[in-house]
């Protein structure tokens, strides 16, 4: 209790402290301008106006002009996009108590800017700005490739794979790194659910609702925390622009698509409506999938559905904000082949059991409820701070894993998860060449299972965290440093006296007892503009990670990860030395990204699995040892052509022990992605060509898994009015019908990935 206390102080003090310099003002400049679209010449309603390095960002009117007030005296570098259309960058000089004009053109290139709100010190900035590597896909990108999972929507990134247990449970990998090392994020707040414990969980987000969907590759652990050491997902709401910056009129947009391999249909909504510095919005949609079928059979109890809704409203003022919003999420997806593990450590008798388990089905069903609270002020134009935030989130989850037989449904394993965020942030006011962002956190987890997979006892975990990031720029250089001190404590009850896992043939489980780890993290990193159009980055990172709640304390069969796991009460802090190097590129009509990393890791946390065989799954156990990962990444787009363009990436990650020399398991092979684009008119089409080498480097008695090359034909129109963006996208994917296996799944031996099918979506943005 006096640990909450002492956090919402402290979080009050920092927004109070950003706050009391609104008085103290400092003159700044005015910018205004229109955004047009180029072909037309009409006034463009809903374009994103954004002033990079001066964190000023501002919607367009019906008319499409805007005026963005109090803006930093400087030099900078001014965007326009919406959408897929975007304007070549303007450079504007602000000087104090002046008015500024500007006027920008839309048009839709194949090399367009990209934007991200997740790791940047500056607020609002591009990805060729950044010091992370970040892939950020927005509205028109994620309708081509919309599925049952939110790593569906991921496909075409570089450097991201897929880990599932059928399609339902996908969940990303960034780097080969899994689990409680990825952060998934819903507008910069934990998710609060429960996919990084196991491999049959997934995430409850739709991708057809949000607005842009950013992956931050390598440890972000600065901002976010200790379990963002292998990289974030951060799922951004159409909502949450529009938290701190005011617009007028009416935005929103419906999305509705069906594919033909699993039989899925799904339909997404929202609408944010402001005036007067009031907003609000409200937003939901339903998606459906049936059993999937591959090009050998059909996956029975592979099927999904998944029902959102949320509501909200806010009033940003000049100087001050806020606002309130509630997220509900209902989903149900089937595990494929759980009952045969569930059959066997369910009935000691093999003999007859895994026909017996064929027939038995396992389903999850969950429920996540999340209320958010955010207020600040804004526009502080002081000497000190520009923005101050504090944000409140709490989030209630639960799942059932529930067993089908016969016809009969049983309840399984019960789970709840609930968690609370408390994060105050400020940004600084820009003093000569330097800015950056602080802050403090806090998050508490509630965990308790009961069934017969209620592998910890109810455990509280609490995290208390502060952190710095900062830049310095000297004009073609930037500079970037920063460190976050961290606290994290696990307060465990004792495993309940009916806990009869000693009967599955292991003597004893472990003993519990609270545990507790700081954790220190810092970075610096340089960011050289070689020229307008290229620049060299190189990032050195110390990161830590406190052991996971299932790390510490798990005992018992857990079908989700394919083993009868043995928690460690007593592992360490798990720290990572790590470098990125990266190579950007973005001229007219072409540009392009290399990333190079490599991470060296002390007591790296993984499971060793035994001979011993309990209940048809691998003994296996916690334990650390030194690891190390390195690889690259690599996306870029060339215009060969008016008539003629290519999108291509590739990956590829190795990952093992140091000292052994053993390769650690479900490690993505190496993927080279090639798509063509012909423009016809508005028209657009094309073949794409996916190609994932044979990954012979397994773990243990992990099987290889062959080689593939899928190839889909695309074909999408996108036609821009001022008030509206209509996108129509079909695919046709997995054409050769190709059987196919992702090194990533659980069940990868046992089916193949989807079979030959098509997709269609449509989307339309109105503003």
């Amino acid at each position: 209790m006096r640990t909450r206390i002492r956090v919402a102080a402290f979080a009050a003090l920092l927004v109070l402290a950003g706050a009391s310099t609104a008085f103290a003002q400092v003159a700044g400049g005015t910018v205004t301008g229109k955004v047009v679209f180029e072909a037309s010449g009409q006034p463009v309603h809903g374009a994103t106006v954004i002033i990079i390095g001066a964190r000023r960002t501002t919607t367009t009117s019906d008319a499409g002009t805007f005026e963005i007030p109090n803006v930093p005296v400087g030099t900078f570098e001014v965007i326009a996009q919406r959408e897929h259309f975007s304007a070549a960058r303007k450079s504007v000089t602000v000087a104090a108590g002046q008015t500024v004009s500007l006027e920008f053109s839309l048009s839709i290139e194949t090399v367009h800017e990209n934007v991200t709100v997740t790791a940047s010190a500056s607020g609002t900035s591009t990805t060729f700005e950044s010091f992370n590597a970040i892939t950020s896909l927005d509205s028109v990108e994620l309708a081509k490739n919309i599925g049952s999972s939110l790593s569906d929507a991921l496909a075409t990134a570089p450097g991201v794979s897929k880990r599932s247990f059928g399609p339902g449970s996908g969940r990303p990998i960034i780097r080969g790194f899994d689990g409680d090392r990825v952060l998934i994020m819903q507008d910069g707040i934990r998710t609060g659910d429960l996919s990084s414990q196991s491999g049959d969980h997934g995430i409850s987000i739709d991708a057809a609702g949000l607005d842009r969907l950013e992956v931050v590759k390598g440890p972000a652990t600065l901002l976010f925390g200790s379990n963002a050491i292998g990289g974030v997902v951060n799922a951004v709401s159409p909502q949450d622009a529009f938290r701190v910056s005011p617009f007028v009129g009416s935005l929103g947009g419906l999305t509705f698509d069906a594919s033909s391999a699993d039989a899925a249909f799904g339909a997404n909504g929202s609408i944010q409506y402001g005036k007067g510095g009031w907003t609000i919005w409200a937003g939901g949609g339903s998606r459906r999938g049936g059993d999937y079928k591959t090009p050998d059979e059909t996956i029975e109890n592979s099927a999904s559905r998944l029902q959102s809704g949320r509501v909200g409203f806010g009033y940003v003022g000049t100087k001050a904000f806020f606002s309130a919003g509630a997220t509900v999420e209902d989903s149900r997806f089937g595990i494929p082949f759980a009952g045969l593990f569930h059959g066997r450590h369910d009935d000691n008798d093999a003999s007859g059991a895994e026909e017996e388990a064929h027939e038995a089905e396992v389903d999850i069903a969950s429920l996540r409820r999340d209320i958010r609270f955010d207020v600040g002020a804004r526009n502080l134009s002081s000497s000190l701070f520009d923005t101050a935030k504090l944000t409140f989130a709490y989030t209630s989850y639960g799942h059932d894993e529930l067993e089908l037989e016969d016809g009969i449904e049983s309840p399984g394993t019960e789970f709840s998860n609930n968690t609370a965020t408390l994060r105050a942030e400020v940004e600084q006011k820009r003093r000569g060449r330097l800015t950056g962002r602080m802050g403090a956190e806090w998050f508490r987890r509630d965990f308790e299972a009961t069934g017969g997979e209620a592998l910890a006892p109810a455990t509280v975990q609490n995290v208390l965290a502060g952190f710095v990031y900062e830049e310095l720029d000297f004009d073609r250089f930037r500079l970037q440093f920063g460190g976050r001190v961290e606290r994290t404590s696990y307060d465990v009850s004792a495993r309940p006296e009916s806990d009869d896992h000693d009967d599955h043939g292991h003597d004893e489980a472990p003993p519990v007892r609270d545990r507790a780890f700081t954790s220190l993290s810092g970075s610096v990193g340089v960011h050289h503009d070689l020229s307008s159009t290229s620049a060299f980055v190189v990032n050195l990172s110390g990161a830590s990670r406190a052991p996971a709640l299932e790390e510490l304390y798990n005992f018992g069969p857990h079908v989700g990860n394919l083993a009868f796991e043995i928690g460690n009460p007593d592992l360490k802090t798990e720290r990572t030395l790590g470098v990125d190097v990266s190579f950007r590129s973005r001229h007219q009509k072409a540009q392009g990204e290399l990333n190079l990393f490599a991470y060296n890791i002390s007591n790296f946390v993984f499971l060793e699995l035994h001979d011993e065989e309990i209940d048809g799954l691998r003994e296996a156990e916690f334990v650390q040892a030194d690891a190390r990962f390195m690889g690259f990444d690599a996306s870029g787009s060339l215009d060969l052509h008016p008539r003629l363009h290519l999108h291509g990436g590739a990956s590829y990650v190795r990952a093992q022990l140091t000292e052994t020399s053993q390769f650690l398991p479900r490690i993505p092979a190496f993927t080279a992605r090639l798509e063509v684009d012909i423009p016809i008119g508005g028209v657009k089409f094309g073949p794409e060509f996916v190609f994932t080498a044979r990954q012979n480097n397994v773990y243990g008695a992990e099987t290889s898994t062959p080689g593939s090359t899928v190839v889909n034909l695309g074909a999408s129109y996108l036609l821009a009015r001022g008030h509206a963006t209509h996108v129509v996208a079909v695919k046709a994917y997995n054409l050769t019908n190709e059987t196919y296996r992702l090194h990533t799944s659980f069940i990868k031996d046992l089916a193949a990935e989807m079979g030959r099918g098509v997709k269609i979506t449509y989307s339309v943005k109105f503003f």
